[in-house]
C-alpha cells in the first residue's frame, strides 16, 4: 500500500511540472498551419516576417498585399491558400475565416508546386 501511495505522489509531482502557466510564448502556437512547416524566417506566431502584419487583415486587401510583396497564388485546399515567392523561395500559407487572414505560416516548397 505504501508503494502505491509513493508512486501516486511521484506521478502527481511529476505531472504538476507539465501544467501550462498560460505563458506559452516559447510553445508552438495553436495557429500553426500545415505539418510540413519549413525553417524560414518567421515571427513567434509562425508568419514569415514580411507577412506578419497581414494577420487579421481583410482577405481581399491582404491578397493584394501578398501579390505586391512578390507572392503568387499556387493552390487552395479548403480555407488554406498557398502562395509562392520566387525571390525568397518561401511557400507561405494563409488560412481565411470570416473574411480575414486568421493565420499565416510557411510550408515546404512542394506545397507551392516547387521541387
Amino acid at each position: 500500500m505504501r508503494t502505491a501511495i509513493s508512486i501516486s505522489m511521484l506521478a502527481v509531482v511529476t505531472l504538476t511540472g507539465c501544467q501550462s502557466t498560460g505563458n506559452d510564448a516559447d510553445g508552438v502556437p495553436a495557429s500553426a498551419v500545415p505539418p510540413a512547416m519549413d525553417a524560414t524566417a518567421t515571427t513567434t506566431e509562425g508568419a514569415p516576417v514580411d507577412l506578419a502584419d497581414l494577420v487579421n487583415a481583410p482577405a481581399a486587401g491582404a491578397q493584394a498585399q501578398m501579390r505586391a510583396r512578390g507572392y503568387s497564388f499556387t493552390q487552395q485546399q479548403g480555407s488554406t491558400t498557398y502562395w509562392w515567392n520566387p525571390k525568397t523561395t518561401i511557400c507561405a500559407t494563409t488560412v481565411t475565416s470570416n473574411g480575414k487572414f486568421q493565420t499565416i505560416g510557411t510550408a515546404t516548397a512542394r506545397y507551392c508546386g516547387q521541387q
